[in-house]
């Protein structure tokens, strides 16, 4: 079966949007297009990738979320074999700003795929707190942004809902007759909020909590296996692991994570990284 890159593109854009109206004005057409074109690739693929209904929010099949990790590696893979472009010398660098949890996890991952492409620019990693690497977007100083979700915005290209769970070190032994100790950075208000609720359902798990100014000084905190915190599903790389379970410690809800994108006049790798990204973030919480 040879599949149309032209239908796989219209996928990915509504998967991307979940609206046929912004996926068609982002393909510059129609949105009856956009349509036939989601109808012909169910076809051609024998499973149903969208669902949509009269007065109901566009959403993605099982199929459709496991369809769209293969789409977007196909898209890349054919303008790669396309376009295959020498390096260009003296070239900017691409300028990608995301958090430390994302740098030391998705991101290495993310860029090993384009790592084999010649045409892909020199890379530069700058990592800060998401609200920070959203004014060095705004600014000009980044091109592309990984953070968690930081609402609408001109320059936001695609969210995912990412799992949150419970994380330590494979050192860490859980204490038995104290607190179970629960390591935060200071701002990360939003992240307490969402553990102490869990807790809250389930009043047999006693904690202690300590704060920290500095997200590296985090991660050192529970590498040495002297706290558990939370992180994103698709941060945990060893030899931090997920200890919800084995700890029964409560299920934690999702939370959204966004690629926001500044295109450099004209130039397509901000949206080639962007695309790159969000399909990693999808593959590894699935």
């Amino acid at each position: 079966m040879s599949l149309d890159l032209r239908l796989v593109e219209s996928f990915v854009n509504v998967a991307e949007t979940l609206n046929f109206s912004t996926a068609a004005k982002r393909a510059n057409m129609v949105q009856s297009a956009i349509s036939t074109h989601i109808k012909l690739l169910e076809q051609q693929v024998n499973r149903s990738l969208v669902q949509r209904g009269r007065g109901q929010p566009v959403s993605l099949t099982s199929d459709g979320a496991a369809f769209l990790v293969q789409a977007r590696r196909l898209l890349l893979l054919a303008d790669q074999m396309q376009h295959p472009r020498g390096r260009i010398e003296n070239s900017q660098p691409m300028r990608l700003g995301t958090t430390v949890t994302f740098a030391l996890s998705v991101v290495p991952r993310a860029l090993s795929i384009g790592s084999t492409d010649p045409a892909v620019p020199p890379m530069t990693v700058k990592t800060a707190r998401s609200h920070e690497l959203m004014a060095l977007l705004e600014q000009g100083q980044i091109d592309v942004a990984l953070v968690f979700d930081q609402g609408p915005h001109p320059m936001r290209h695609s969210t995912v809902e990412i799992d949150l769970v419970w994380a330590a070190s494979i050192s860490f032994v859980p204490p038995r007759d104290t607190p179970l100790p629960v390591a935060f950075l200071d701002d990360a208000r939003d992240l307490r909020r969402h553990a102490y609720a869990a807790l809250d359902q389930r009043d047999t798990v006693i904690t202690s909590l300590s704060t920290h100014p500095d997200p590296v000084g985090l991660r050192a905190i529970v590498h040495a296996g002297l706290a558990v915190t939370i992180l994103p599903k698709p941060a945990i790389v060893p030899p931090i692991r997920d200890v919800g379970d084995d700890l029964g410690l409560p299920a934690l809800r999702k939370l959204p994570v966004s690629v926001y994108a500044n295109k450099r006049g004209g130039d397509d790798n901000p949206e080639k990284l962007s695309r790159v990204l969000m399909s990693e973030l999808r593959a590894e919480d699935l």
